[in-house]
C-alpha cells in the first residue's frame, strides 16, 4: 500500500487511472510557466500507462498565451481539451470539449450522452463560432506575444529597482509578479495585501489624475500578481499598468 502502488497496480499490469487532468500555465496557482520539455515527458509517461492527458485551457486558452490553446507551446498533442469562458467572453456561458476522434467519435458518444449547465444552446453556439470568425480576421497570435513581450519587459524592469520582487515570468499576456522578502525569495503574502488595499483607495496620482488598480492574486502563498489583461490592451494601457504598479512597490516599500 505506497502511493506509488495506488497508480499503478503491477499485479494486473494497468493503472488504476483513466486520465490525468492538467493545466499548461496554472491559473489560480499563479501562472506558473513550467520548462519546456516538461508536458512532452509526461505524456511520454502516461502513454506508457495507458492513461489519457486532459488539459485544460478554460483560462488559457484562445490566444491568452499567444497560441489557440497554450498546450501548443509545449509540442505536445493531449488526448483531451476542455474549454469554455473566452469561448463566448461571457456573453453567454458556453462550454466545450476537443478529444481524440475514437473517444468522442458519434458512436461512443452520440447526442445525449452527457448534460451540463454550460452545455450547447442556440445563443452561445452563435457568439462562440462568431468568436471563431473575429479572431481569424487578427493575427492575435504576434499581436499577444509582442504585447506581451512589452509587458514583460515592463515587469522585468520593475523587478530590477524593488527587491521585494521575486520572479517574473510571462507568456503572451499571461503574466506573474511575485512578491517576497527583500531576500527575493520568501513568499511575502502581507506586503501584497497591503498593496491590494493601497490600490483600491483609488488615490495614486498619475499625470495629473488620481487612479486606483484592482490585482489579481494567485499562487499558493497568495503572493503572486497574475495580470491578464485584455487582448486588446494598447502600449499605453500597458504603461499606465506599470506606473501604477510602480507607485504601490514603492509605497510597500516605505511603510
Amino acid at each position: 500500500e505506497t502511493e506509488y502502488n495506488g497508480v499503478w497496480d503491477p499485479k494486473v499490469g494497468q493503472s488504476e487511472y483513466a486520465a490525468f487532468y492538467v493545466e499548461p500555465i496554472q491559473g489560480t496557482g499563479g501562472y506558473v510557466i513550467p520548462p519546456m520539455n516538461f508536458y512532452s515527458e509526461l505524456k511520454h509517461v502516461l502513454d506508457q500507462h495507458g492513461i489519457l492527458m486532459v488539459v485544460d485551457e478554460i483560462q488559457m486558452g484562445f490566444y491568452r498565451t499567444g497560441k489557440l490553446w497554450s498546450i501548443e507551446h509545449f509540442d505536445v498533442k493531449p488526448d483531451v481539451i476542455v474549454f469554455g469562458k473566452a469561448l463566448t467572453n461571457g456573453l453567454n456561458p458556453l462550454g466545450g470539449i476537443w478529444a481524440r476522434e475514437e473517444l468522442i467519435n458519434p458512436g461512443v458518444f452520440p447526442p445525449g450522452s452527457t448534460h451540463s449547465t454550460f452545455a450547447s444552446n442556440p445563443l452561445g453556439t452563435a457568439v462562440g463560432l462568431e468568436m471563431f470568425k473575429m479572431t481569424s480576421e487578427i493575427d492575435y497570435s504576434a499581436m499577444v506575444m509582442e504585447k506581451g513581450k512589452y509587458f514583460l519587459a515592463g515587469l522585468q524592469d520593475l523587478q530590477k529597482r524593488y527587491p521585494i520582487i521575486g520572479d517574473v515570468d510571462g507568456l503572451g499576456l499571461a503574466l506573474r509578479c511575485e512578491i517576497c522578502t527583500t531576500d527575493g525569495f520568501t513568499p511575502d503574502k502581507a506586503t501584497l495585501d497591503y498593496m491590494v488595499e493601497e490600490g483600491m483607495k483609488g488615490d495614486i496620482e498619475i499625470n495629473g489624475q488620481r487612479l486606483g488598480l484592482i490585482l489579481d492574486v494567485g499562487g499558493y502563498y497568495k503572493n503572486v500578481i497574475t495580470l491578464a489583461p485584455s487582448l486588446e490592451i494598447s502600449y499605453a494601457e500597458i504603461d499606465l499598468g506599470i506606473a501604477l504598479l510602480d507607485r504601490l512597490l514603492d509605497r510597500a516599500m516605505k511603510r
